[in-house]
């Protein structure tokens, strides 16, 4: 299955849908991909009143136009997801008022038929069980661990998107796939720092300005993102993308393939799709990573030339100081555009 981002308008989702039925005929006609038979999709969007979301959102549906965009997507034949993963309330979804406005919104998802919600705390997890819904767990949880999966497992989620740090840690990864029996989603491009030291702190940063609409005037760790890989461009090879091509490495342990990127536009979310429902993409890399998208413009990695690499991360042990792989590779892929 894909999981694909949608920034929140139904004009988006018409938009999707029809890149997905573009997908299907041409596969139908004699494509070459031979898994497109079984594929199948689900959208995803944010929903930032009160609980927030970890992301920023181009849009901000109301519940009547989720309501309308769900019937339409159903109608299609495509599942409907709304992640309100907050990595932080301020407390407020332990307060009475909050715990019953939490109660209502989950019920009233629930009455508009929702396929699933992606939720980032184990409490609001309980209230969703409660109230008849699927939860998948959010990558905000950073379930990185075989011990972290079974204890959202044990809450009969219907998937866990795992933390994209461990994306090229295949023993971990294996290992949780024997350890749950939910389904297991996967971020493919999401391109983060690995292991990055500011991923709590920038969630939390994005979950109070959605839930309080703070006026933010700057984005530290964004720039501050930014900055480190223009300093140091072995920094994106190190990223835990998972290019199109190398999608088949992972068939047999996740379940889902999800796409980052519901705060793009969606000619750039079209682009995405097409490069991973193909399993392929001729041109430059950066063009599909989500996190660092404004350097798209400053660097050029020909995407073929990391054919096969993956062989190489599949057992590296990712003591960095000890191998000058990634940092000879970005020097021989990575250009700096002119």
């Amino acid at each position: 299955m894909f999981s694909i981002p949608h920034p929140g308008n139904f004009e988006s989702l018409v938009a999707i849908i029809n890149e997905i039925k573009k997908y299907k005929k041409n596969n139908k006609n004699g494509g070459k991909n031979l898994k497109s038979k079984k594929d199948k999709f689900e959208v995803y969007l944010g929903y930032a009143d009160f609980i927030g979301t970890g992301r920023a959102t181009l849009y901000k549906p109301s519940i009547e136009d989720i309501k309308r965009q769900v019937e339409y997507a159903h109608k299609n034949k495509v599942r409907f997801e709304v992640a309100i993963n907050s990595a932080c309330m301020g407390a407020l979804h332990l307060t009475p008022k909050g715990i019953n406005y939490i109660k209502n919104l989950f019920k009233i998802f629930a009455d508009i038929n929702l396929n699933s919600i992606t939720l980032a705390d184990p409490y609001l997890i309980d209230l969703a069980n409660d109230c008849g819904l699927k939860v998948n767990v959010s990558c905000i949880s950073m379930v990185d661990s075989p011990q972290k999966a079974e204890f959202y497992d044990s809450k009969e989620v219907y998937a866990i998107t795992l933390d994209s740090s461990i994306n090229r840690h295949f023993d971990i990864i294996e290992n949780i796939r024997d350890s749950v029996s939910c389904k297991l989603k996967i971020l493919v491009n999401e391109a983060c720092l690995y292991k990055c030291p500011m991923r709590a702190q920038h969630f939390n940063f994005f979950s109070h300005a959605n839930m309080q609409n703070i006026p933010v005037l700057d984005d530290y760790y964004y720039n501050r993102c930014i900055s480190m890989r223009i300093r140091d461009k072995e920094l994106i090879i190190k990223s835990p993308f998972i290019r199109p091509e190398d999608l088949k490495e992972y068939d047999k342990l996740v379940d889902i393939y999800k796409l980052s990127g519901r705060s793009h536009p969606i000619g750039w979310i079209k682009r995405v799709l097409n490069a991973y429902l193909n399993r392929s993409h001729d041109g430059n890399l950066m063009e599909l990573l989500d996190c660092p998208r404004e350097l798209e413009s400053h660097y050029h990695i020909d995407n073929k030339l990391l054919d096969g690499v993956i062989e190489k991360w599949k057992t590296c042990d990712k003591f960095c100081n000890k191998c000058n792989y990634c940092k000879n590779l970005a020097e021989n892929v990575i250009t700096v555009k002119k």
